[in-house]
């Protein structure tokens, strides 16, 4: 995904603006190309790994919902990844 900064009056917004979404990101407002829709009956393994994604989607919520293992993972090593970000990662990974 390419990020693009925008200065300007959407500064400290987020949302959608006709084929834009707008959003923050480490204090900074970033537009990139709405997404397109997808209509195609996903394969085996497409079906399999967007499965495996909202598996981690789900244990990264439990983690930022519980303020005690948020403020964990912030502190873990890595550059300045979210604490959600971070709980994907691990899922994805294996590493809980």
């Amino acid at each position: 995904m390419k990020m693009k900064k925008e200065r300007w009056i959407w500064a400290g917004g987020s949302g959608k603006l006709l084929d834009k979404i707008y959003y923050q990101r480490n204090g900074k407002t970033v537009v990139r190309n709405a997404p397109g829709s997808y209509n195609k009956i996903p394969t085996k393994k497409q079906a399999a790994a967007r499965l495996r994604f909202l598996e981690a989607h789900r244990f990264a919520q439990g983690i930022i919902a519980d303020p005690v293992k948020k403020a964990l993972y912030e502190q873990r090593d890595g550059k300045s990844y979210t604490a959600y970000a971070k709980a994907v990662s691990d899922y994805l990974l294996g590493n809980v």
